[in-house]
């Protein structure tokens, strides 16, 4: 889905073009990560697990970790899509990127958004939750980020979301197979986004964009 992993790419250089050392966390095979050096020159140290999505990130010269503790250096922002969705103790991940970026530093969250829309897709692909803008605010405050920004993309994407909770979730046919994600990327996603512009953004959407800021404290 090239349309949409550049819209969600834009969303990190945007806020985080200017940064001196970025980071990744969970950077599957790097595609954000690559679209981001190529839009700002800056390459992003990565996070990821995975042993095989390893591989793929240092064939194309990242620096990778498996733990942002290991990595040593001064890192000032950090970017993540849909990822910590999977992690069941969410909250411990973000006590860590708070505690090993510098002051001030920036995170931009591309997560899935409401709860209520939570459905077999969602177990399919092993996640834990969706978001709502209050409960991500309130972990992310807990840990000692302040909020810059808080709203929704993919509006339409919505109502594909609620498809799959009413319907149910077949991957190979229908709604969402590969068939349709190429579809849904070529011809909705472009719509969306215009509805995203024109003021939907800030009333739903299938995902929320959270942008914070590391304050000056350390959490315990």
């Amino acid at each position: 889905m090239p349309r949409y992993n550049n819209f969600i790419a834009k969303i990190f250089t945007d806020e985080l073009g200017t940064s001196k050392l970025p980071l990744e966390f969970g950077a599957g095979i790097g595609t954000l990560s690559q679209i981001f050096e190529k839009k700002t020159g800056i390459k992003p140290i990565c996070i990821e697990i995975d042993n095989k999505n390893k591989s793929y990130l240092l064939e194309r010269k990242f620096r990778v970790f498996d733990d942002i503790s290991k990595v040593g250096l001064n890192v000032d922002a950090v970017f993540s899509s849909n990822v910590l969705e999977h992690i069941e103790d969410d909250l411990r991940i973000l006590k860590q990127l708070h505690k090993h970026t510098t002051d001030e530093a920036k995170l931009v969250l591309y997560l899935p958004a409401f709860p209520f829309l939570f459905s077999g897709l969602d177990k399919a692909v092993g996640h834990f939750r969706r978001y709502g803008k209050n409960s991500i605010s309130k972990k992310l405050k807990n840990v000692g980020f302040s909020i810059d920004r808080i709203y929704y993309a993919d509006c339409i994407g919505f109502f594909a979301s609620l498809l799959f909770r009413v319907w149910g979730f077949d991957g190979s046919v229908g709604l969402g197979s590969p068939k349709s994600l190429r579809l849904y990327d070529h011809f909705f996603f472009p719509l969306s986004r215009i509805f995203d512009a024109i003021g939907f953004r800030f009333l739903f959407g299938k995902n929320i964009v959270v942008v914070a800021r590391k304050n000056n404290f350390t959490t315990t």
